[in-house]
């Protein structure tokens, strides 16, 4: 309950801060509007904030929702392979395989502990998603170039 409440009230402080932030960046430079951001950026965000609050208050908590969060940016990437083709598409469902064990691996370690180091354990499974982001980008540049190449020569002959 009281963890509910923390939550609650930190949300709340975040929403409060966001928000003057917003007003302060509009007062102080009217004719520069803020970049967009999407909203899994700012739920990201949002996550990690929480993720920090609760980690000093319940660190076997914080960890468990990054293990959730970074399983869910793990299958949002296997989705986003779809373009893949044949063998690229097949070692890329395995990377992320791959990654989601070692993403589990990572949690239950860091909860086998008497006094799990959050920070640590979070850090170490967002590292994960980002090398796979990092996959997923490299791979999709490679099936462009060899489709543009492959289009380019269909052009000329």
């Amino acid at each position: 309950m009281a963890i509910r409440m923390t939550n609650k009230l930190l949300g709340i402080v975040i929403a409060i801060f966001l928000t003057t932030g917003i007003v302060a960046h509009a007062a102080q430079a009217p004719q520069r509007p803020l970049a967009p951001v999407s909203l899994a950026t700012l739920q990201t965000a949002a996550s990690h904030v929480s993720e920090t609050a609760t980690g000093a208050i319940d660190p076997a908590a914080a960890i468990r929702a990054a293990y959730q969060r970074n399983r869910v940016a793990l299958e949002r990437l296997r989705q986003q392979a779809a373009p893949l083709k044949g063998g690229a598409y097949a070692a890329f469902n395995q990377f992320i395989s791959d990654q989601e064990l070692a993403l589990m691996q990572t949690e239950r370690a860091a909860l086998a502990t008497t006094r799990p180091d959050a920070q640590g354990a979070i850090a170490a499974m967002d590292k994960l998603v980002a090398a796979a982001q990092a996959e997923l980008t490299r791979q999709l540049s490679a099936a462009t170039a060899a489709k543009s190449k492959s289009s380019g020569q269909n052009g000329q002959t």
